[in-house]
């Protein structure tokens, strides 16, 4: 299968004079084995905004002009922050980034207490999310984008520039209220997400041969954004369930080993089902980033399988990660993919539907131009929103097209 690889993008809104940015593109890579650095922070040392890498390493950053004296940062998971003065590399073409793995000797604390176990960590960082999560209303500025995948080809793909405006993890997700700056789709996305997401259920001609299919509830974002099982810890998510009491349920979690993400010692903790619920036509991977500080959860990871017919698909997964700001863990981005299988009088297909949304800043109230923007109608799909799509917009943003273009 060819791979497709995914260029994520920056949105840095509200700024007007955007062709006055430094823009810097390039690749991540782990210095000692050249591999790329997936899903890695780029952005200003002690500031809120930045981007994030893709899977491949690469990234496309837009750094405003009144932060030329400023410091960029790079950061992941395992690896020590990457800084450099921005004034000494403003004017280049392409900067890659060779980030040196962590080598960290744990303390002693943490070595010697055997009362530590996964599942006692994963309890506590559970009881802890009302302390380490924001309490407070905040807006996340960020890039959002759905695309779909029948057998090998892409052929749908929507994104857009949103601000959200969440009331703060004391009050339910559902309460969050979303901009939509710009939107843009390729000219086969109303078709196919009718068919295959939105109008599905509509069509007794289709018969789901395996998978779940994706339930369509209130518009795309939001359906989304309801699969973060941190920010709704307290109600049920899909497939991982409710989270509150995701520590006692039937997995086997083990501490897989330590890490540092920013100078804090993390535990990296892996999810499994428990002998006693394991089916040889069902699996459960997952993975747990908990800091042994404060017990904060850092990123979470859950992927469920099922094998039919000798065949192993993915049906679900999730990857999510939030990051630390003053003390607090904010959102840097969330991705989910499902996966169904249909059969109609015409066709027999795979199907793979993705949404992503990744945070480029956090802001505690965003100037009067945004404000001005409507709210979205939480109940209509993004594309009948009436959001604007300004090609002065889209060619000053940070985006770099898939190697299969489907904005035609």
């Amino acid at each position: 299968m060819k791979r497709v690889v995914f260029f994520i993008v920056i949105v840095v809104p509200f700024l007007s004079a955007r062709s006055q940015n430094i823009v810097l593109q390039g690749a991540l890579t782990d210095s000692e084995t050249g591999e790329p650095v997936s899903y890695a922070h780029i952005g200003i040392c002690g500031r809120s905004i930045g981007t994030v890498s893709n899977e491949s390493g690469a990234y496309h950053f837009y750094i405003p002009e009144y932060m030329r004296n400023d410091t960029l940062c790079a950061s992941a998971i395992g690896y020590e922050t990457y800084r450099v003065p921005i004034s000494t590399i403003r004017g280049l073409s392409a900067y890659n980034i060779r980030l040196v793995p962590q080598i960290h000797q744990l303390g002693e604390v943490i070595i010697r207490d055997q009362r530590i176990t996964a599942r006692r960590v994963i309890e506590r960082a559970i009881n802890r999310i009302s302390r380490n999560y924001p309490r407070t209303p905040h807006f996340l500025e960020g890039y959002y984008r759905d695309y779909l995948r029948r057998d090998n080809e892409y052929i749908s793909f929507l994104e857009g520039a949103f601000v959200v405006e969440d009331p703060g993890f004391r009050r339910p997700v559902a309460q969050s209220k979303v901009k939509i700056l710009q939107l843009r789709h390729n000219r086969q996305y109303l078709e196919n997400f009718d068919r295959y997401i939105y109008k599905l259920g509509e069509d007794s001609t289709r018969l789901l041969l395996h998978g779940i299919m994706p339930s369509f509830e209130r518009n795309e974002f939001s359906n989304m954004m309801y699969h973060d099982p941190i920010r709704n810890h307290s109600i049920s998510v899909p497939f991982v369930g409710l989270f509150d009491d995701f520590w006692s349920r039937n997995y086997d979690f083990r501490i897989s080993h330590y890490t540092v993400v920013d100078g804090a010692e993390v535990y990296v903790i892996d999810v499994a089902p428990s002998e006693g619920f394991r089916f040889t036509h069902v699996d459960i991977r997952g993975r747990l980033f908990i800091r042994t500080d404060n017990y904060a959860i850092i990123k979470f990871s859950y992927a469920y399988y099922v094998t039919k017919r000798l065949e192993t698909k993915k049906l679900y997964e999730i990857n999510l990660e939030y990051r630390d700001i003053g003390g607090t863990m904010y959102l840097k981005y969330i991705s989910f993919m499902n996966y169904f299988k249909i059969m109609t009088l015409t066709e027999i297909a795979d199907l793979y539907f993705f949404r992503e949304f990744f945070v480029n800043n956090i802001v505690a109230s965003p100037p009067d131009e945004a404000l001005a923007v409507p709210f979205i109608d939480p109940q209509k799909p993004l594309y009948l929103q009436g959001a604007p799509n300004d090609p002065a917009f889209w060619i000053s943003f940070n985006r770099v097209l898939l190697e299969q273009p489907l904005l035609d």
